[in-house]
This record gives C-alpha cells, sequence and structure tokens, in this order.
C-alpha cells in the first residue's frame, strides 16, 4: 500500500473514501509497474481482488495482441508521457471487456519518475453500441445495393430517377441523421467518462433507443424497395395482402374495391403498383387518415381506371404544386411520370381538412 507519513488528517479521510467510492477504477503503480494502491471500482471492474493485484506485475494480466499495446503504453509513463487509450482485458471469470485508461506518470521530490496512476473506465457497452451501428449499416448498404439493382432489372425506363431521389430522401431523412447523432452522442459518452457516469448511461440508453428507432426504420425502407411477385400471386392478391400488412402496421382501415375485366400487362402492373405504393405511403406520413378507399377497375374501352382516397386533413395542393421541393417530397412528380410512362394520366384533389383523392387512367390498348 501507500506508505503513510503521520497520523491521517481529516483532508486525507475525506480523499481516501471519495477515492474508494467512485466510479472509475483507481490504480496507483509504482516505477516497476506494480500496483501499490487500487480502490474498490478498480476490483469490481476488473474481478480481481486487491490480494490477487497488489505488488504483482501489472504486464501479467494482460493477454495476446494487447500485452504489446500495453507495454508501449508503460514505457510512455516512463518518459514522462500522458496518454487516453483502449485495452482489451479479461477479467478473472475469463470475460472479456472493453477499458478506457486515462495513464500519467508520477515523479518523486527529485523530479524522478516513481511510477503511474491509471483512470479505468468500463466501455463494453459502448464498443457494443459501435459494433451494432457499424454492422446495421454495412447491412442497410448491402440491402440497397441488392434492390437497387432489382429496380434497375425490373424498371428499365421507368422513372429510375425519381425512385433513386425518393430513397435517397428517405435514407437522408431517417438513416443518415440517426446515425449522425448516434456518433455525435458516442463522442459525448467517452467525454463524460471519468466524469459523470450517471449521464453516460442515460446516454447510452438514449442511443440504444435511437438504434433500435433506425433500424426499424431501415426495415421499412427496404421493405419499400421490394416488389412483390405478381407471376406467381396475381396482381389482386398482391394487393389484398399488401393492404392488409399495412392496416396491421398503421391501424388505418383500408377498403378495396376491383372490377378487372381483364388481366394487366406486366410493366401496368408494376406501374400502378409504384404508385399505389407511393401515395399509400404519403397517407402514412402525412394525412392523419384514419381510412383508405382504393379502386381499380376496367372500361369497355380498354382503360384502367385507379382512384385512391383518404379521409385524412389534405392539403393546399396549389402551394404544393407551385413549390418543387413540396411536390417532390410527396412525391407527386414521381407518380405523374409513372403514369406518363404507362400512356395515361394522372390527377390529384385535395383541400386542407377534406382529404385527397388520387386518379389515374391508363389506357390498356396499345
Amino acid at each position: 500500500m501507500v506508505k503513510k507519513v503521520g497520523p491521517e488528517s481529516e483532508l486525507e479521510k475525506t480523499y481516501r473514501i471519495l477515492v474508494e467510492n467512485i466510479g472509475e477504477g483507481l490504480c496507483v503503480l509504482n516505477k516497476g509497474f506494480e500496483p501499490i494502491y487500487i480502490n474498490r471500482s478498480f476490483c469490481e471492474i476488473t474481478g480481481f481482488s486487491k490480494d490477487e493485484l497488489l505488488g504483482k506485475y501489472a504486464l501479467q494480466f494482460v493477454k495476446g495482441k494487447t500485452r504489446e499495446k500495453f507495454r508501449r503504453e508503460l514505457e510512455k509513463r516512463r518518459k514522462g508521457k500522458s496518454s487516453r487509450y483502449t485495452l482489451k482485458f479479461k477479467k478473472r471469470e475469463g470475460e472479456e471487456i472493453f477499458l478506457s485508461v486515462s495513464g500519467v506518470p508520477r515523479f518523486d521530490e527529485k523530479g524522478k519518475f516513481d511510477g503511474t496512476i491509471a483512470i479505468v473506465s468500463d466501455i463494453t457497452e459502448k464498443k457494443k453500441l459501435e459494433k451494432e451501428l457499424k454492422e446495421r449499416t454495412a447491412e442497410l448498404e448491402k440491402e440497397v445495393r441488392k434492390r437497387t439493382r432489382l429496380l434497375l432489372d425490373l424498371y428499365k425506363g421507368v422513372a429510375i430517377t425519381e425512385e433513386g431521389s425518393r430513397l435517397a430522401q428517405e435514407i437522408h431523412d431517417g438513416l443518415a441523421q440517426t446515425l449522425a447523432t448516434s456518433l455525435l452522442k458516442i463522442d459525448a459518452c467517452e467525454k463524460l467518462l471519468g466524469d459523470n457516469q450517471e449521464k453516460v448511461k442515460k446516454e447510452l440508453l438514449e442511443l440504444r433507443r435511437m438504434l433500435t428507432k433506425s433500424i426499424k426504420s431501415t426495415r421499412q425502407v427496404i421493405f419499400g424497395l421490394q416488389l412483390p411477385n405478381f407471376h406467381r400471386a396475381g396482381f389482386t392478391t398482391v394487393l389484398k395482402q399488401y393492404f392488409q400488412e399495412f392496416e396491421r402496421k398503421t391501424g388505418i382501415a383500408c377498403e378495396l374495391s376491383f372490377r378487372l375485366g381483364k388481366s394487366l400487362p406486366m410493366e401496368t402492373q408494376v406501374g400502378i403498383y409504384r404508385i399505389i405504393r407511393e401515395a399509400v405511403n404519403n397517407v402514412r406520413k402525412h394525412a392523419m387518415a384514419k381510412r383508405i378507399n382504393l379502386g381499380l377497375k376496367t372500361d369497355r374501352n380498354e382503360n384502367l381506371h385507379l382512384t385512391i382516397e383518404d379521409d385524412g386533413r389534405g392539403f393546399d395542393l396549389k402551394k404544393v404544386l407551385a413549390r418543387r421541393k413540396y411536390a417532390k417530397q410527396f412525391g407527386l412528380k414521381g407518380m405523374d411520370e409513372q403514369a406518363k410512362h404507362l400512356r395515361g394520366t394522372f390527377a390529384i384533389e385535395s383541400a386542407k381538412g377534406r382529404g385527397t383523392r388520387i386518379k389515374v387512367k391508363i389506357p390498356l390498348n396499345k
């Protein structure tokens, strides 16, 4: 233990009580890098008792690749340098944890090197969150590349630019901002380590909540990129399944009406499905609606008519159409281009407090 000189003063008692009860681990090493004092938190973090640590060469408690890193850090103390670093450590029970270590050199009355003091914090939870963040980001990038190839195969010449812009906007507004905020919170946690453990825990809980929300949002984006197999299930069956899932997730009631006198060309099925998906997505995001009515029918002149109505809050149509940014956010341009690609027409009716109605007319006879 640290050598005591004379009786312990009240101030020294206060310091001793403080050091023994702080949340971070404290370890004092002599110039031979043997622990001569450790506090209670250090034992709790590492899993070793004071008797197992005191007087033992510190390097013997670190194994593998981390051993060389720890040795270099100890040499920095011998040269009078301070540093902060991360260390992989195996607890007494065998569990591997990550430690954030702040090390400073000690000097005697003559200014000669006399050992080191280390403040240690367990950052295993933070490392797990960082790993999860990287894995989810890689997973998203992989899925986006996969779905983009699928889109290119199925939508050649069908408003690809607008689809890419919509996807980029969703990723930017949702996932990218969440990941950026998560990284800022990780940085904040690093700065708080050693100062405010309770604040770090709150930040980590908030970070976990954000990542959970981000994962859910990522899955929604990926789901939005998927195209159903119309060949296998049939067009109306696919739409029924889509709206059943939509109703389950959102609680918005959906009423469907189909009166199709003939089968639709595959190109028309894909195009109509994209328009429906974009329109319904707008209802979910903006309308605050309780009900959606969808009608799909053919007439005697071989035209396909699509109508989508909701009882939501509606919007100022003139204002939205006048501002290109708004029109892009609502996906109106993409739906209009899709209808034009199918040689049809697209119309929208809306007013504040009166819901929204979309009408699409597609000729089926080429």
